[in-house]
């Protein structure tokens, strides 16, 4: 169980390395959040989330990134302050939503994709039909490095409709509220350096399956907080 100063230093630096994409040290962190203790112990700190495995430090005297148990973890906290809080994001998301619940799932997909700069996807849980936009914007967001781990991305949009097919449905039943799937744990896509949040909204009697796929380090309290105000306008 993490101490209440662990899981602070430990959301803050998930939020650091979530801005640079670089990893992170115990001095930026010290610079930047006030936590009321010294440089020493917020080093202390973030070795002891590394052995705990929440972080991981590439080379001894460098700083650390997440890890998918550490990004699980955010997740989990962000989710929480997305429930105490859900009013906002009114203009654009409503304009969202209103095409999301009138039915207009292909426009509504290419809409809400350049709105969150990922890739989009949407499905009617009564129907084959699969909508996706947004794999160029996926792909300028992704820290990839190599051929293979784009082949697998580009693998997991062209299997997404058949995947979808195959528990789309189930997966529409069963989520009551945004679920997010870090790497490999994601039922939709299987490449390392995704994350996937899935939704399911009522949508004229009919649930619809909405999900967005991006890097581990995309910004879940903002897509959370999108999802969660398409539930409100549709209540």
């Amino acid at each position: 169980m993490l101490s209440v100063r662990s899981q602070s230093i430990l959301e803050a630096a998930v939020k650091e390395h979530i801005k640079t994409g670089e990893p992170v040290s115990s001095k930026e962190i010290a610079k930047k959040y006030d936590f009321g203790v010294k440089d020493a112990t917020i080093r202390n700190e973030l070795n002891q989330l590394t052995k705990d495995g929440f972080l991981m430090q590439a080379h001894t005297s460098g700083g650390r990134i997440p890890t998918d148990k550490g990004y699980q973890f955010f997740v989990e906290k962000t989710n929480d302050n997305v429930n105490d809080s859900r009013k906002l994001l009114r203009d654009r998301a409503s304009n969202l939503s209103r095409k999301l619940h009138k039915g207009n799932i292909k426009d509504f997909v290419e809409a809400f994709s350049k709105e969150t700069k990922l890739l989009g996807v949407g499905q009617m849980e009564r129907g084959m039909e699969v909508y996706k936009s947004g794999l160029n914007d996926l792909f300028e967001n992704l820290d990839v490095e190599t051929k293979e781990e784009m082949r697998e991305v580009i693998n997991d949009f062209e299997m997404l409709d058949r995947r979808l097919a195959e528990i789309g449905n189930e997966l529409c039943r069963e989520l009551a509220t945004p679920q997010v799937f870090i790497g490999k744990k994601s039922p939709i896509t299987q490449s390392e350096n995704l994350s996937v949040i899935v939704d399911s909204f009522d949508v004229n009697g009919n649930r619809v399956l909405v999900a967005i796929v991006g890097p581990k380090r995309m910004e879940y309290e903002r897509y959370l907080k999108l999802l969660n105000s398409f539930h409100e306008d549709g209540d």
